[in-house]
């Protein structure tokens, strides 16, 4: 393929790449798109190229460009790569097998498609009689299988908490730890009423970073499920970041809570004040302020305003 068709190509599957998601389903793993024959057969150019490269017989900025090209194939590449694979581990003198087995060894630690993982499983290595690349092609069969076990543990483990009351969470979430706490958390945020929000904050409060960051994330989006009546009581929360989720939901929904998220203008900890303010502002339209760095002269100005707002409201 001279230069002018090759970027053609590239530029071809860039912009068909966006449109993947939106794609019919590849009927052997569901979470691959059905590809066109035209698109195949550029990925397989890609992958022909880094062999070339690989191998020496392309030199210089062309190889470069076609090793990074060839790094930024997708899961979409899946089975062009399972065929580069089994071509390249029957060449006894290739070293292109062992590059392509790190993409694919990739894509198969992060996909959740159960079928992918049958078909990589069954056809990586198929006809290949070369003895070299046995140990890569072993690796891999040995990381499906782990990647299968950690899916069907994971499938356990939800298919367990989906059956468990809030109660049983409660007391589950007091001694789990690092992945198991983080899936509890995961259906706690299914549920809704005060409780719920409440294990959701005691998640924000652990000291594992990743429970932490994912309890905040979880919080958000179940207060948007939550009753207006919840979130009302909420923007009066004991724990500053329930406030700050609540006056952010609140302003999200346009509820007609003025009278609560004013208050929180008041508030001790500058983050829920400008959660409140940046509320009023989505439900009004307006902004009073107060501005992060205002005094307190100015805070009570802007409060000022904004209750003068509130009861024109009613």
């Amino acid at each position: 393929m001279n230069a002018a068709l090759y970027v053609a190509a590239l530029c071809t599957l860039a912009q068909a790449a966006g449109d993947f998601k939106d794609r019919e389903r590849h009927p052997l793993a569901p979470s691959l798109p059905r590809l066109t024959k035209e698109e195949s057969q550029k990925i397989e150019a890609i992958i022909d190229r880094m062999i070339l490269a690989d191998t020496g017989k392309l030199k210089g900025a062309d190889a470069k460009k076609a090793l990074d090209d060839f790094n930024r194939l997708g899961p979409e590449a899946t089975f062009n790569l399972i065929d580069g694979l089994n071509r390249t581990a029957n060449l006894e003198s290739s070293c292109p097998a062992v590059i392509i087995a790190k993409r694919l060894a990739s894509i198969i630690g992060s996909t959740e498609d159960m079928q992918l993982l049958a078909f990589a499983k069954e056809n990586i290595g198929a006809d290949v009689t070369a003895k070299r690349h046995l140990n890569v092609l072993k690796d891999l069969q040995f990381r499906i299988q782990l990647r299968r076990a950690e899916l069907n543990r994971r499938a356990a483990v939800k298919g367990a908490t989906e059956k468990l009351s809030l109660a049983d969470l409660e007391k589950a979430i007091g001694s789990a730890k690092g992945k198991s706490l983080q899936a509890l958390l995961i259906e706690v945020e299914k549920r809704t009423g005060p409780k719920a929000v409440e294990l959701l904050a005691r998640g924000i409060a652990s000291p594992e970073p990743g429970v932490a960051k994912l309890s905040q994330g979880l919080l958000a989006k179940n207060l948007q499920r939550q009753s207006a009546e919840t979130l009302k009581s909420l923007l009066e929360h004991e724990r500053r970041e329930v406030r700050i989720a609540a006056a952010q939901a609140t302003g999200a929904r346009k509820l007609r809570h003025g009278a609560e998220l004013i208050a929180l203008l008041q508030d001790g900890d500058p983050d829920v004040r400008q959660a409140a303010r940046l509320a009023l502002v989505q439900i009004s339209g307006q902004d009073h302020g107060p501005a992060p760095s205002a005094s307190i002269a100015e805070r009570e100005t802007a409060i000022a305003r904004w209750r003068d707002w509130w009861s024109k409201q009613k």
